[in-house]
């Protein structure tokens, strides 16, 4: 460099021409004129990015002449995004403006001038792929280690679009930047891998001194991470010929083999494991081994080559909860590796085998509530279901701790149920003091008593469908005595049929009814009582009304072959999935006859998969692991939020202003009635009076509308009366009643 310039050869006449022509802008005006040009250089931005040289240095003269301004101050204008006319040049394929551009350049700094987002020429031309613009930066005072926003340096930059050649130069121009991090904790090295450009990974691990391999030294994410991640065989090849030291990098997830057992990365696993014996030795942050990942997230295939490297498990343990494969693989609900295990011979000394807490993978699966886990441990005979933690506590005592109100979820109530057809056991310790004082909790008498309506409508439903069918009967009565009133298909053997399962259908929805009556008494314990007592009643009701319907049907269309075949059909497969579905309520799943059990396991299979999964809090202490919080898995069958058709909505719109009527007609008093109504008048009142306003039916839109429907007519009006009338008024500020309109 020369005078300020860059020594560029020109030979050519033309050039020689277009240096003149730039060079006697210079002292034309000076410097005198220094205006903010940031959003006037669109013309000259135009020229640039069209190419060509002789448009471009006309543009300048242009440019020059009707702004006044010299040379010096055209090549530092910049753009709306703060781009100099450099940035620009620098990402254009041909580099002749960019060449033409130096020569005019007085300022050393705005080659290292950054534009809004922190790119620099250098980042420009690095990004673009265009080795002439960044051989002749490299040869001013261009810094090829100067980061942008984001971190990135024209390393890089380079690198990460894959311009192979680029990232050669900057190399042997000196970048120190092979090792460094950007914001997203990305180092050329990963970037070369995450794009999959092995020859750019070869150059850079060529570049990498032999002192520089160390954690401390490698920023952000592991390249072998990455090449773990993206599944690059053939690069962690050449990794392990060049760096083998960049293997003993860890990253968050933990070795290069964790990462390999968590993605089920199964070829990335062989090699690590044949090359890198000892990294299936060392624990993660969790404390598990690459084995316990595998397990964790449910990878037979990654499992299976682990132990194929490793076939003694028993020493295979976490660090600080000494649990095996098989604990870890219960607690997460890995039934694949369960099954596996179980079916190992070689493995059979982990059924049983216990944590630091004395847990075994049975107590594991109950506490974190893995119910498919549960029935495949209890099936297998050498689980021992009689095995006590250090607590002193069975698998049964568990869920016994764990079932606190007579009405349990059904997620609860399949786990005991689980066990106890497999035959497990209490502890002998029934005195001690965990179990003394523990009783259920009565269930929720809200829910009880809607279930009671619900039961009590489908039962009046029936007995009124069965009524009318009775005196309807199919094909009606004889008009001509002497058999007058008698009905005309008496004869037929389908016909009664149908009376008789018409009168069982009726006189057990009946009797379902005068049961449920008793549902009037307050008592939660009653409540539960009579529903057991009901379902069968109404079961025989359900099940003898669809027989009845299907055999008056059948008696009228008989003389046609086909369609009665159809219909007595159609009527068996509904009454099979009746009888299947209701007697999944109260059938005793827990029974332990071996005839039953495969039965009851499809049944419990169903339920499995739309049963709710509820939080369990065994242990005292918060700080165990085996009790954490899981999220529930997702149902079978998804609930949904039903749709509002027109009328229902407008429905809803009025209850809502009616239960708001109060409010409205408040607000719109007026102001001589307001102050009328105001705490001042209230405090005229007598006592008795403002009690039994504080319970008038202004308070009733704290009442929810689904909640009114729910409760009958007689309950509205009398399930809360207002307390007392107490002259300290303690009772009235502690008590809102519900009212009915």
């Amino acid at each position: 460099m020369e005078d300020g310039h860059v020594n560029i050869p020109i030979e050519d006449e033309v050039w020689e021409r277009r240096r003149a022509r730039l060079r006697a802008l210079e002292p034309v005006y000076g410097p005198q004129r220094q205006v903010n040009f940031r959003f006037r250089a669109y013309p000259l931005l135009r020229a640039i990015k069209k190419g060509r040289v002789d448009e471009f240095i006309d543009a300048f003269e242009n440019y020059s002449n009707a702004e006044g301004v010299s040379l010096s101050n055209i090549v530092a204008i910049r753009g709306p995004s703060g781009n100099t006319l450099l940035h620009v040049a620098a990402g254009i394929e041909n580099a002749d403006i960019f060449r033409a551009l130096l020569e005019v350049i007085d300022d050393e700094q705005l080659y290292t001038k950054a534009n809004d987002r922190g790119d620099t020429a250098l980042h420009i031309a690095a990004r673009a792929g265009r080795f002439d613009v960044a051989k002749l930066l490299l040869g001013g005072d261009s810094a090829m280690d100067v980061k942008n926003d984001a971190g990135n340096t024209a390393l890089h930059e380079a690198v990460k679009n894959g311009h192979s050649n680029l990232t050669d130069l900057l190399l042997r121009g000196g970048s120190t930047s092979v090792n460094k991090k950007n914001e997203e904790e990305k180092c050329p090295l990963y970037l070369a891998v995450e794009t999959g450009n092995l020859e750019i990974l070869l150059r850079l691990l060529e570049a990498l001194d032999e002192n520089e391999v160390l954690s401390s030294n490698i920023e952000g994410m592991s390249p072998v991470h990455g090449a773990v991640k993206h599944q690059r065989l053939d690069m962690l090849e050449k990794m392990s010929e060049k760096k083998k030291e960049l293997f003993d990098l860890r990253g968050e997830r933990g070795s290069p083999l964790h990462l390999a057992a968590r993605e089920n990365y199964v070829d990335g696993v062989k090699f690590l494991a044949d090359r890198f014996t000892s990294s299936a030795f060392t624990h993660n942050k969790d404390n598990y081994l690459p084995i316990h990942v595998a397990c964790k997230m449910g990878h037979l295939e990654t499992f299976k080559e682990l132990f194929q490297h490793w076939p003694d498990l028993e020493e295979l343990l976490t660090l600080k909860e000494c649990q095996s494969t098989l604990h870890v693989a219960a607690m997460y609900g890995r039934a694949s590796i369960v099954k596996y295990i179980l079916g190992n011979p070689e493995l059979e000394k982990l059924i049983n085998a216990k944590d630091i807490r004395g847990n075994t993978p049975l107590h594991i699966a109950t506490v974190r509530g893995q119910l498919e886990i549960l029935l495949s441990l209890t099936r297998d005979h050498r689980v021992n279901l009689k095995l006590v933690n250090h607590k002193n506590f069975t698998a049964l005592d568990i869920v016994d701790r764990q079932i606190t109100k007579i009405d349990a979820p059904l997620f609860q109530r399949l786990t005991r149920t689980i066990l106890v057809s497999a035959g497990a056991r209490k502890s002998k310790d029934d005195t001690s003091s965990q179990r003394k004082g523990f009783n259920k909790e009565p269930p929720n008498i809200n829910i009880l008593e809607r279930r009671a309506e619900v039961r009590m409508i489908v039962a009046i439903l029936i007995a009124g469908v069965t009524f009318t069918a009775g005196f309807s009967v199919p094909g009606g009565y004889n008009s001509s005595p002497p058999d007058a009133g008698i009905a005309t298909l008496l004869n037929k053997p389908v016909y009664n049929v149908f009376v008789i399962c018409n009168s069982i259908a009726m006189y057990n929805a009946i009797i379902t009814v005068v049961i449920l009556l008793w549902t009037q008494i307050n008592d939660s314990d009653v409540v539960f009582r009579i529903l057991r007592m009901t379902r069968l009643p109404l079961l025989i009701a359900l099940a003898t009304m669809s027989v009845a319907f299907m055999a008056g049907v059948y008696v009228t269309i008989s003389k046609r072959t086909w369609i009665a075949i159809v219909t007595l059909i159609i009527g068996i497969t509904a009454l099979f999935v009746i009888l299947i579905f209701y007697i999944t309520l109260f059938v005793p799943l827990g029974y332990k006859c071996r005839l039953v059990q495969p039965f009851a396991d499809c049944i419990i299979r169903v339920l499995i998969l739309n049963s709710r999964r509820v939080t369990v809090n065994v242990n005292e202490r918060s700080d165990d692991p085996l009790f954490r919080k899981m999220d529930p898995p997702r149902r079978l069958f998804p609930v949904r939020r039903r749709r509002l058709f027109p009328v229902r909505r407008r429905r809803l719109l009025l209850v809502r202003r009616r239960l708001l009527v109060p409010v409205v007609r408040r607000r719109g008093l007026s102001p001589m009635r307001r102050r009328s109504r105001s705490p001042m008048h209230s405090r005229s009142l007598s006592p008795v009076r403002r009690h039994h306003r504080s319970h008038s039916p202004v308070r009733c839109h704290s009442l929810s509308p689904v909640r009114r429907r729910s409760l009958s007519p007689v309950r509205r009006c009398q399930s809360s009366p207002p307390p007392p009338f107490s002259p300290s008024g303690s009772s009235i500020d502690s008590y809102t009643s519900i009212c009915t309109f």
